[in-house]
């Protein structure tokens, strides 16, 4: 994502990774999510938590714009 990155957005997808390569072994299992940016963006980011969130749950992050997002339920810190 270039330009402004839109700080909360919504849970489009998610999915558990349990067997990730071996540069993230360590972190396994994982979950990843896609969340539509309230800028219109989609993104592809790490969750905070062991279970996905709810489709159409409310995320936010606060990652830098360089790095991959880590977001958590809105409202709740990391």
């Amino acid at each position: 994502v270039t330009g402004d990155l839109s700080r909360q957005g919504t849970v489009q997808s998610h999915t558990v990774i349990r067997v990730p390569g071996k540069a993230h072994a360590a972190g396994a299992p994982f979950v990843l999510l896609l969340v539509r940016l309230d800028n219109g963006n989609q993104i592809l980011g790490h969750f905070h938590g062991s279970e996905p969130p709810l489709i159409n749950s409310r995320v936010s992050t606060s990652s830098a714009q360089n790095e991959t997002p880590s977001f958590a339920i809105f409202g709740e810190t990391v």
